[in-house]
């Protein structure tokens, strides 16, 4: 069953992963950790973002991307429902960018350093290591080409760089091939 609220990530919220089922976001992290350290001579870059689907109510799915460049990835998603539907499209994009910005903050310094930490001497290399980004579902075509400097505005300061289409794949594609069935 799915909340029936927009979410509030914390340490207990529940992810799924797909290849290991429900876990929290404390026991996903643990997760991103093994997986950088089973491979510190490769870059990586972790990426959140959010798509959602309006039916009958709100559908928002949540993702983070762990992607070993050229190697491979791991995911993890979060699923959440608002019992009305969202038809104004800035209203939607804002819920969107905000979902992602409660989960980037729980990447904070002390998460950022385990991941620097968990690749070793690559930590901080200029050609190896890892790049925060965060992924938002906007482009410039089409209707939400004017949104752009607000939402890439209200993520700056962060860790994460922001991205938009086409670069925005953890929103546009991870996030958005789960929102189909509510």
């Amino acid at each position: 069953m799915l909340p029936n609220v927009a979410v509030e990530f914390d340490e207990n919220s529940i992810f799924r992963s797909l290849g290991k089922g429900n876990l929290t976001f404390r026991e996903a992290f643990e997760e991103i950790i093994k997986f950088i350290e089973a491979d510190t001579n490769s870059s990586y870059r972790i990426s959140i973002g959010t798509d959602s689907h309006v039916g009958n109510g709100t559908l928002f799915v949540t993702c983070i991307h762990v992607h070993r460049i050229g190697k491979g990835a791991i995911g993890f998603l979060h699923k959440s429902l608002m019992s009305r539907p969202i038809r104004n499209l800035r209203e939607k994009i804002y819920m969107e960018t905000c979902m992602s910005l409660q989960l980037a903050y729980l990447f904070d310094e002390e998460k950022i350093d385990r991941i620097y930490k968990a690749l070793g001497k690559n930590g901080k290399s200029p050609t190896k290591g890892v790049t925060f980004e965060f992924h938002i579902d906007i482009g410039k075509r089409g209707e939400t080409k004017a949104l752009i400097n607000e939402m890439v505005g209200m993520v700056s300061g962060l860790n994460f760089i922001p991205k938009i289409k086409p670069d925005s794949y953890c929103a546009s594609c991870f996030a958005d091939r789960y929102t189909k069935a509510i």
